[in-house]
């Protein structure tokens, strides 16, 4: 399945990994417009042929078939997007052949997905009652400080070489992909996340897991899926995070790399969902 964006001006921009917009000279297009923020939005692929707008806190916002979007949202084909005075069309088509099967080797001896299995980190970032914040906040309010946040998030994450792998409409996932990466470097960014905790006006509660996860590695960076109980395991700890009103809350794994660098107290035992038996949690 392949996507593309298509400018007013008739370039098309191939789509892998995440694609930015904005008048910083890093973005990948450029756009020289007094309406656009020097990292303005970006186009993200995640999962298996999904495409995700996300704003960055914006001044004027980013727009979606004319409505200004309020939060990460997935793309269809033939969606106009509106960044400052520019129209840009995403462009997705069909199952390509041999699509939806582990690809092999090119002629060339590229190799398209690979499939490797190692511990590995996994935090969850989910926004409390972002519904009742929707209803009651101003749209163009809600968004700036939503774009913002993630933006936030996002430099502190890949501060410690971690990445977002999806974002999730009110929150995201993020992980780490190298297996050397070191608690220390975990602790800090968890460190630096709670600051933005205590300083933001949007709650978010953080919910951190490790343990062995199947990583599908794309061409391109950006496009890797990750696989396994433990991708869902750390999701059923943020849903019990929201219960207890714990706002980071760790599985066991995770408490065990992390207790020396902060103050871990455990929540009791609790029953996940699609898993058997009982979980200890901990706060951090």
């Amino acid at each position: 399945m392949s996507a593309w964006l298509e400018t007013s001006s008739g370039d098309t921009i191939p789509l892998q990994g995440s694609c930015s917009f904005g008048r910083h000279p890093s973005s990948t297009l450029v756009l020289t417009d007094n309406q656009v923020s020097r990292r303005h939005a970006l186009v993200h692929t995640q999962g298996h042929g999904e495409h995700w707008l996300v704003d960055l806190g914006s001044s004027n916002g980013t727009k979606l078939n004319g409505r200004r979007v309020r939060q990460p949202v997935a793309l269809k084909d033939k969606d106009r997007l509106g960044i400052g005075s520019s129209l840009i069309i995403f462009r997705k088509s069909g199952l390509e052949a041999g699509a939806g099967s582990f690809p092999v080797e090119t002629t060339c001896g590229m190799t398209i997905l690979s499939s490797a299995t190692t511990d590995l980190w996994l935090l969850v970032a989910d926004i409390e009652k972002f519904t009742t914040l929707s209803q009651t906040m101003p749209g163009d309010e809600l968004a700036k400080l939503v774009g913002k946040w993630i933006f936030t998030c996002k430099e502190v994450v890949e501060k410690s070489s971690g990445e977002v792998n999806q974002y999730l409409g009110d929150g995201f996932l993020a992980y780490w992909p190298s297996s050397e990466t070191q608690p220390e470097a975990i602790a800090g960014t968890l460190a630096e996340l709670k600051q933005i905790q205590d300083s933001s006006p949007i709650k978010f509660r953080l919910a951190v897991h490790y343990g062995a996860i199947t990583v599908d590695s794309a061409l391109s960076p950006g496009e890797d899926s990750l696989i396994g109980a433990n991708v869902n395991f750390v999701f059923r700890i943020e849903k019990i995070a929201g219960g207890l009103q714990q706002y980071c809350v760790l599985s066991e794994a995770a408490a065990g790399h992390l207790g020396q660098f902060g103050t871990v107290m455990p929540l009791g035992e609790h029953a996940l969902s699609g898993f058997s038996g009982t979980h200890t949690l901990y706060s951090y």
